[in-house]
Parts: C-alpha cells; sequence; structure tokens
C-alpha cells in the first residue's frame, strides 16, 4: 500500500506550476527583461508570456511522465505475478469534472488574486498550498489529482469481483487506476493502493 510520501510527491508536482510562476513573478516582475534582436525590441511582456509558456510546456511533460515512473515497478510486479489478484470490471464510469474542481480553483486563483510582488503574500500563497496539500493527503484524495486526468493513467469508479481461494466473489465498489479502457470480457490484476483506491493492470499475471 501506499502511504503519504507518495500521495505528498505527487500533489507537490501537481503544484508545481503555480510555484514557480509565483516565485517568477516574485523575483523578476520589476525587472525590465527587454532586449533587442536583430534591431527588434522583444518587450518585457513578450519574454513573461514566453517563460510562462515554458514553464506550462514543462509542467505538461512532467505530468505526463509521473504517473508511469510511479508505476514502472509495479506494474511489472503485477504483470509477473507478484503482486495483486485477479478481478473482474463489472461495472465502470468515469470520474466527474467536479471532483477536479477544488484543485481548478486552487491552481488558478492564486494566479490571479495573489499580488507576487509582495514577501508576505507569497509565502501566505505558499503555506495555504502547503496546508491544501497536507490536506488532501491526510484524507487519501489522490483519486483527483490532475497528474491522471493528462497522462496515459486515468482514474475509474468500479464495482469488480475478486475470484477468491474457495470460489467465493467479492464485490468492491473502488476507484482504480490503470491505462485500461476496455473493461469488457477481461480479467485484469489490481493492487490496493490505499483504503478505496486500487491500482489495475493492463494484464493478470502469469
Amino acid at each position: 500500500m501506499w502511504g503519504k510520501i507518495e500521495q505528498f510527491i505527487m500533489w507537490a508536482i501537481s503544484y508545481f506550476p503555480v510555484l514557480v510562476i509565483g516565485l517568477y513573478r516574485y523575483l523578476f516582475e520589476d525587472i525590465d527583461k527587454s532586449f533587442i534582436v536583430d534591431k527588434h525590441e522583444v518587450s518585457s511582456d513578450v519574454v513573461d508570456t514566453l517563460v510562462v509558456i515554458f514553464i506550462l510546456g514543462f509542467t505538461m511533460i512532467v505530468f505526463f511522465n509521473t504517473p508511469r515512473l510511479i508505476f514502472k515497478k509495479l506494474s511489472r510486479q503485477m504483470e509477473e505475478g507478484n503482486k495483486g489478484r485477479n478481478h473482474i470490471v463489472k461495472k465502470f464510469d468515469r470520474l466527474n469534472l467536479n471532483d477536479y474542481t477544488f484543485f481548478l480553483l486552487t491552481l488558478i486563483l492564486p494566479l490571479i488574486t495573489v499580488d507576487f510582488k509582495s514577501t508576505i503574500s507569497l509565502l501566505i500563497c505558499f503555506a495555504v498550498i502547503l496546508f491544501i496539500i497536507t490536506l488532501l493527503v491526510s484524507i487519501d484524495y489522490i483519486i483527483a489529482c490532475p497528474l491522471f486526468f493528462v497522462s496515459s493513467y486515468k482514474v475509474w469508479k468500479v464495482s469488480m469481483v475478486e475470484a477468491t481461494e474457495n470460489n467465493n466473489e467479492i464485490e468492491k465498489e473502488v476507484f482504480v487506476i490503470t491505462k485500461a479502457n476496455d473493461f469488457f470480457d477481461r480479467e485484469f490484476r489490481a493492487v490496493k493502493l490505499l483504503r478505496n483506491v486500487y491500482f489495475l493492470s493492463e494484464q493478470i499475471g502469469s
């Protein structure tokens, strides 16, 4: 199972863009960054825009690759049959976009409302984000992490059945993190990450 550290890392990465953009604005917003290229002046606003685009582009690359790196070892262990149990998914549904609303608000509002030129405002903003991350980790709300919204891994709300050794079936209503998007007539291997969150491999164990 996951501990709090894995969740904290993922949420910290999720808030990376607002932290970096806030720090950039604090350090460089009042500095004249204009320069001349081939007798044409590049204004400070253009430089700021290019920096923000670079940060967002880098963020998307990190967002896309982080889940793959985190689950790489676990996926291999499950495919080899060393982790998890075989399950059959009976019903499945995507998360509602409302599940991501809280994160989006806490990501976008600071960029609009906070005066990052003020040291106090910057520190308060960072402290609030740290508090929010701590809160999300404490309630195990990893299903709303945006890393799963933009990467190849998605979160599904499913009803799945586990076959036990004495042929009894245990049905579970849980959330699963997986690359799979076709659950019909297939058996999967699943391992518990948190109290109601499972990681679902694309293949059953050998």
